[in-house]
């Protein structure tokens, strides 16, 4: 649930961020955004430092793969912003509320996708598959 929780903060920072230079054209958006990637880049390295020297396990796996999702989530924005361009107005209002959908519905199972090794299934402990049986040692 905190997950879910810190998806929905990033997608409204990512969309608010988009929406509040709507008066700049569409390459400043990205690049605004691009910078806010960094600095979550940054502080989840540090994160990382921090959480191995406490000796939990650090996948690093799920940090590259995060930062490339953001990356291309800010190119498909700034796609999306062109295109919207072409029809409407207003194409940053639109394209910052498809920015927050995308991160708030999407990266929780981009987070479990990747922090999983892209299985998509939980991973269960193995154990034994059969009913025990126990001896007559055993059962006394």
């Amino acid at each position: 649930m905190a997950e879910r929780r810190v998806y929905v903060v990033a997608g409204a920072v990512m969309g608010g961020v988009w929406a509040w230079g709507s008066d700049t054209p569409a390459w400043e958006h990205a690049l605004r955004l691009l910078v806010l990637v960094v600095c979550a880049a940054v502080l989840m390295s540090l994160a990382h430092r921090r959480l191995a020297r406490l000796g939990r396990p650090v996948d690093r796996r799920l940090h590259s793969g995060l930062l490339a999702g953001k990356v291309l989530l800010v190119g498909a924005a700034l796609l999306l912003d062109q295109l919207l361009g072409l029809w409407v107005s207003e194409p940053s209002l639109i394209t910052a509320v498809v920015l927050f959908a995308g991160i708030a519905a999407g990266g929780p199972a981009l987070h479990r996708r990747l922090s999983r090794g892209g299985g998509g299934a939980p991973d269960r402990p193995s154990g034994p598959s059969g009913r025990r049986v126990l001896s007559g040692a055993d059962a006394e």
